[in-house]
């Protein structure tokens, strides 16, 4: 298992695809001697693909990709009446011999050696094979994945390895854990160089200067709560971010549910995304398959099972035979106490979008307008009372699968308001005027339907009021906005309120037997492999797990 770990480490540098014109949304998959290849500026851009496939596989893929298992899985958007592997990611149950923690720590470091391996070749490529300034600007493009790989591996396990260069030997292998304050430095490091050698170009799907600011924008944010617990950080974030909406290169998409249909994936809002291929079954990304409308085993969703959105999410249930009474993953009475999870409603767009309120494997009836009578919970005759995940419903599904090869949004627009306004917050310095020109300007567009704008009481603006409300309210929104994207993981534990909300879930299964969440503190961070152990000497098991 050893030398076939690392084996993979040192030859995985040499997979890189050829390059097309819209090479960031084809498949990696030819042998290239980096030697034949990095004498000019071609060959570079060509090697650097590589960074971005690698990045994509370990960070956005359906299987194990970091966004969908640390953060949407294990926290409270969804509940899986079908285990399959998911299941001790989703019970907290997980232990060090677990294969879906192997697996995802094995693919990052796998991952990351092939990003260094771009970072240190194409970095000491010299002046008469490619220009200093070409060269520092697909480094530059190298390191911003590279943060957002580490980024990925501080946050689930916090005490990790640092590999800071590609490893090509199997001598010395042994690497200790760095600690988070070191991870996380070394993460700015990498983000201070990006932002300072990429174009302020929209870009969408290749790293840029506003992409670096804004992931080291979240990086910030996310050092003022565990582990790092630095208040300080607000207003480093608060000046990242305040640098990406000064540049007037991002602005919101209009209407909510554009920003997420195939005809308009590199919009104006989308900071940077991972571009998939399609058009066909399973070739988008997480949110194309796992999260619906139906999860298959034939279209890359949890063995056969439908993921349903958890109840606080969707909103108390409503339509013929079903007030108060959920089916599968809705149980309990509302609980109208639980001060930062306030529900859409019918009147938010995003519910709309975002959450299909009927059974969307048979609601659909000859006759209605496909997708809002089938999908929005109007045909009320064939109500079932499954609410699934529903955000990217744009294209009608062939076979009622998850055909939707859409790319895979890392950060937009919203996020970056969000997270300025959490910024201000922090530091007690939110306005009026703030609050307005970010997530007022996003409640504002949850009123637009199709044929109507919404009354504004019904998605009513932030009034600022104390701290304490303003992040209550920050983070409401953020879950309605942001659903199903990955951030809800790191959101709760930044605001110190992961144990609450996990320990506050109570779904209800439809099979007995079936047990409830079983969250301990430990939790916060995941165990190190056994396996890794078993090989590094140098390692050491998080705190509460055997």
């Amino acid at each position: 298992m050893k030398n076939l770990i690392f084996y993979k480490l040192i030859l995985i540098s040499l997979l890189f695809a050829g390059c097309q014109e819209d090479f960031l949304e084809e498949p990696t998959s030819s042998i290239i001697d980096p030697e034949t290849l990095l004498t000019s500026k071609t060959g570079a851009e060509v090697y650097t693909v590589g960074a971005y496939d690698a990045t994509r596989n370990v960070i956005a893929s359906n299987w194990p990709g970091w966004l969908n298992i640390w953060g949407v899985i294990a926290v409270d958007e969804v509940v899986l009446p079908g285990w399959s592997t998911f299941k001790p990611i989703y019970l907290h149950t997980l232990s060090p011999s677990d294969n879906i923690i192997r697996t995802l720590w094995e693919n990052m470091y796998v991952s990351l050696n092939r990003v260094n391996s771009v970072v240190d070749r194409v970095g000491a490529m010299t002046e008469d094979q490619i220009s200093v300034t070409d060269r520092d600007k697909l480094v530059a493009e190298a390191r911003f994945l590279r943060a957002i790989i580490n980024f990925g591996l501080v946050s689930s396990w916090e005490n990790v390895p640092l590999m800071k260069n590609e490893t090509v030997s199997l001598e010395n292998l042994e690497v200790g854990q760095s600690t988070p304050q070191e991870v996380y430095a070394f993460i700015e490091e990498d983000l201070i160089f990006a932002k300072n050698n990429l174009e302020a170009t929209q870009g969408g799907g290749k790293a840029t200067k506003g992409a670096a600011q804004a992931l080291l924008g979240k990086v910030y944010l996310q050092m003022t709560g565990h582990p790092i617990n630095d208040a300080s950080y607000f207003a480093k974030a608060e000046n990242e971010l305040k640098d990406v909406i000064d540049s007037n290169v991002y602005s919101l998409v209009p209407y909510y549910p554009d920003i997420f249909t195939q005809d308009n994936e590199q919009n104006n809002e989308i900071i940077f995304s991972f571009g998939f291929e399609g058009p066909g079954m399973d070739q988008g990304g997480r949110i194309g398959t796992l999260y619906g409308p139906l999860g298959t085993s034939i279209n890359g969703g949890a063995s056969g099972n439908n993921w349903y959105v958890n109840w606080e999410l969707a909103g108390p249930a409503t339509g013929p035979g079903n007030t108060g009474n959920w089916s599968k993953g809705k149980g309990g009475k509302p609980r109208n106490n639980h001060p930062f999870a306030q529900p859409y409603t019918d009147d938010d767009i995003r519910s709309r979008n975002n959450i299909a309120k009927t059974h969307v494997n048979r609601a659909y009836m000859s006759g209605a307008t496909w997708p809002d009578d089938a999908m929005f919970g109007s045909i009320r005759r064939e109500w079932k009372g499954n609410w699934k995940a529903w955000k990217w419903h744009n294209i009608r599904p062939s076979n009622w699968g998850n055909d939707t090869p859409l790319d895979e949004t890392y950060i937009r627009y919203a996020d970056v308001l969000l997270m300025y306004a959490e910024a201000l917050n922090g530091q007690n310095k939110l306005t009026q005027a703030d609050a307005d020109m970010t997530i007022n300007l996003i409640r504002t567009r949850a009123r637009v339907f199709p044929d109507e704008v919404k009354d504004a009481t019904i998605v009513p603006d932030l009034t600022v009021g104390s701290q304490q409300y303003n992040a209550d309210e920050i983070l409401s929104e953020r879950r309605k906005e942001l659903c199903f994207e990955g951030w809800r993981r790191n959101d709760l534990i930044r605001n110190g309120l992961y144990y609450e909300a996990i320990n506050s879930s109570q779904p209800v299964w439809s099979n007995s037997g079936n047990p409830q969440p079983q969250y301990t503190p430990n939790e916060i961070r995941w165990p190190i492999p056994a396996s890794e152990l078993q090989i590094n000497s140098k390692l050491v098991q998080n705190e509460g797990y055997n």
